[in-house]
């Protein structure tokens, strides 16, 4: 099968570089198309002109792209030659300012994949076939990394931005208490210090090595099944994950088996000085999380789940 991704780079994600070569890795010829960026130096009309000329050459079977990182009119030219499924990691509270276009392209794809269940079913109402899956881990980027430098050793670590009021107030709270290393940009705003404004792929690896215990915590924690790629990213490297709980998250966790959570900032604070001084149980839940990661949610896993779909629909792809 040949397959069209049409998508930003998302240098720190990578999500559709692992999606590509998730594609790559089962036998499909897959080309990855950086629209935005050709639109950037070409503009709207040159840049459509140029990517419909060449899925015309090409014939691709299948077109997978993100929400808003294509134009409409390419989209509908592309929809009438072939599938197109749309894949959207983000919720509606933290895309809001942009609602309107993620609606209109997902009315017009044949799937679109949301990475929360929760709000499935309201993209429905909408006219969209929204479809829920749950994001992955690469093989070739997620890993344990055995020798992690002293930089990125702490007894806490988080990943992310201070996007709420309520995640930076969190923070604040655990850094009086503990050894705590925050990795992103923003949080001089709220007193503390991060120790890079930017992490890589290769960093996260060491992140996740050198930190006893991995945090996690959603923009918005109200949503079903809604929780950042960070879950699967450091579970996928290895991490101990201690996160923020989100509705329904047993159902593929085991409480205290393959991550932990917690539901308010003191039960946070508990579970973190129990396992910082339960080294073992530490130890064996987080190997647990590795192996669910690889073996259940990889990013093959996700295109087997997406080309099954696509079958199910009665939607024509080459096998």
């Amino acid at each position: 099968m040949r397959v069209f991704i049409i998508a930003k780079s998302k240098r720190h994600t990578r999500i559709y570089y692992y999606f590509k070569k998730a594609f790559q890795r089962q036998g499909h010829q897959t080309r990855w198309i950086k629209y935005l960026k050709l639109k950037s130096y070409l503009g709207e009309s040159l840049t459509t002109a140029l990517v419909d000329m060449l899925m015309r050459i090409s014939r691709p079977d299948l077109l997978f792209f993100h929400g808003r990182d294509i134009s409409r009119g390419l989209l509908l030219r592309a929809k009438k030659r072939m599938p197109v499924v749309m894949y959207f990691d983000d919720c509606i509270k933290g895309s809001s300012r942009s609602l309107d276009q993620v609606i209109e392209q997902g009315q017009q794809a044949d799937i679109m994949y949301l990475t929360n269940r929760g709000e499935v079913p309201q993209y429905r109402k909408w006219g969209v076939n929204a479809r829920f899956i749950t994001g992955g881990c690469d093989p070739t980027a997620h890993y344990i990394d055995d020798s992690p430098d002293p930089l990125y050793q702490s007894d806490v670590a988080f990943i992310g931005r201070p996007n709420t009021t309520e995640r930076a107030e969190f923070m604040q709270v655990l850094s009086d208490k503990f050894d705590l290393k925050l990795w992103g940009s923003g949080w001089e705003k709220y007193g503390l210090k991060a120790s890079a404004a930017d992490v890589y792929a290769s960093e996260y690896r060491q992140i996740c090595a050198g930190a006893k215990i991995m945090l996690g915590w959603n923009i918005d924690p109200t949503v079903e099944l809604y929780f950042s790629n960070r879950t699967w990213y450091t579970l996928g490297c290895g991490g101990f994950l201690l996160t923020a709980y989100t509705p329904s998250l047993e159902e593929l966790f085991g409480r205290g088996q393959e991550l932990d959570w917690f539901e308010s900032v003191d039960e946070c604070c508990d579970k973190i000085q129990y396992y910082l001084q339960h080294d073992e149980a530490r130890q064996k839940i987080a190997r647990a999380g590795y192996d669910l990661a690889h073996n259940e949610y990889s990013y093959d896993k996700m295109v087997e789940k997406i080309i099954g779909d696509i079958r199910e629909k009665g939607l024509r792809v080459k096998a």
